[in-house]
């Protein structure tokens, strides 16, 4: 019985750690040029403001963080599911992100309760929808381009 359950407890703790790697490099992924700049213009996503959180100029307020939070997650995912009329299916690693996401939204009311490095929590977030926000300009500026009749 000890050892089923300490069995389970490492492939839970070794399965949360592929993911975060998972996540980190997808993070780390670089674009040829700041298509969030250009989303985040068009359809006037909050989640930006929350990235000044270390400035102790800033008030943070938690309640507005996070339905700042699930407001932009929500129109960035509907985005991305939409953003091409050819393919509605999100790649694996889009899915694993919008799990990430789903799974940090999750527990930051526990970190909150507990004030066990919510800000981080809340960059994190606000980073993966920065990702988000890039990934949706990159499908739309590569769907116009090849959209766009090649000159004669």
């Amino acid at each position: 019985m000890v050892m089923s359950v300490l069995v389970l407890v490492v492939s839970t703790a070794l399965f949360f750690f592929y993911i975060q790697t998972v996540c980190d490099k997808a993070l780390k992924r670089e674009f040829n040029r700041a298509y969030f700049q250009d989303v985040i213009k068009a359809i006037h996503l909050e989640f930006p403001r929350l990235c000044n959180l270390f400035d102790p100029n800033v008030f943070y307020n938690y309640s507005d963080a996070r339905q700042v939070l699930k407001g932009d997650f929500a129109t960035l995912e509907y985005l991305l599911r939409n953003a091409g009329p050819s393919r509605r299916h999100l790649s694996w690693c889009e899915k694993v992100m919008v799990f990430y996401f789903r799974f940090l939204l999750l527990f930051l009311p526990i970190r909150h309760a507990f004030r066990f490095h919510e800000k981080e929590a809340v960059l994190r977030l606000a980073s993966i929808l920065q990702l988000f926000a890039s990934l949706v300009g990159e499908k739309l500026s590569f769907k116009s381009f090849t959209a766009t009749p090649s000159g004669s």
